[in-house]
């Protein structure tokens, strides 16, 4: 049995992050979009990075997984590193790298493709399945966590371009999760949805949580409390504030964060 000691080493013991940013900048040409950027994301998280429109929140994220490379004009300086290993290192597949770290898009983006093939696509593009058996389980295991199994198995035929609005979104995330990732990154997946379909999604933030980091771009300051952990609150390119969602919401440290919150700009 642990002794009180041991006990209370292992509960104050430091965790190690899952993804962790150090001084990271980011350029658009001569614009200085992102500034000395710090940040920790932890599995079984779900971090929201708020602020106002421009302030390089959604730059920010993108670094993550590198989709700021298709920008010719970028440049991203400083160290992101997922379990460790630095992401912009020259020997890191980058193909690899957007399975281990997916993403979901503001706005639903279903391939025009049936659901199943839809979910099925990254899985036979990176050989995750060998049988025909191993890629319809799956299909089923993903559309399940993402909540929509029960609305769409009897049409997993038909066009995910014909579902809603809402179940394209999660068609979006249960492709996202069909690659088994470590880290899901949500840029405003809400934004282009209905309370109703972002109720949904919302639920669906809070399950998955338990298995991925989660690393969310929200405007709603409403929405990053109902479904965070973490909030970072991003100005003018600075991370201002970053720690507990109640803290930042209830008590924040920053003058800026306070002015934020309260409605005094933004």
């Amino acid at each position: 049995m642990l002794d009180m000691a041991t006990k209370v080493d292992a509960m104050t013991e430091p965790r190690t992050p899952k993804m962790a940013a150090k001084d990271v900048n980011v350029f658009y040409g001569d614009n200085h979009a992102v500034k000395g950027i710090s940040l920790d994301l932890y599995r079984d998280e779900v971090t929201a990075l708020i602020g106002p429109s421009g302030c390089g929140k959604s730059t920010f994220l993108r670094c993550l997984n590198r989709m700021n490379d298709t920008v010719a004009s970028c440049r991203v300086e400083g160290k992101i590193t997922l379990d460790g290993d630095d992401v912009y290192d020259p020997q890191i597949d980058v193909v690899q790298l957007r399975a281990r770290v997916g993403m979901v898009f503001q706005k639903p983006n279903p391939f025009p493709k049936s659901i199943y093939d839809n979910i099925a696509y990254g899985p036979r593009i990176h050989g995750l399945a060998r049988e025909r058996a191993d890629l319809d389980e799956i299909v089923a295991v993903s559309l399940e966590k993402a909540g929509l199994w029960a609305e769409v198995k009897d049409r997993l035929d038909s066009p995910g371009t014909a579902l809603s609005g809402g179940q394209q979104q999660r068609l979006c995330i249960a492709r996202a999760i069909a690659v088994n990732p470590e880290v899901i990154l949500m840029d405003e997946p809400c934004s282009a949805l209905d309370p109703i379909a972002t109720a949904k999604v919302e639920a669906l933030i809070d399950e998955l949580k338990g298995r991925y980091a989660i690393i969310i771009v929200t405007h709603s300051m409403q929405q990053a409390a109902r479904i965070s952990q973490k909030t970072a609150f991003f100005h003018m390119g600075d991370l201002v504030e970053h720690g507990d969602t109640t803290q930042i919401f209830t008590a924040p440290k920053q003058e800026r964060t306070r002015d934020y919150i309260t409605g005094r700009f933004g």
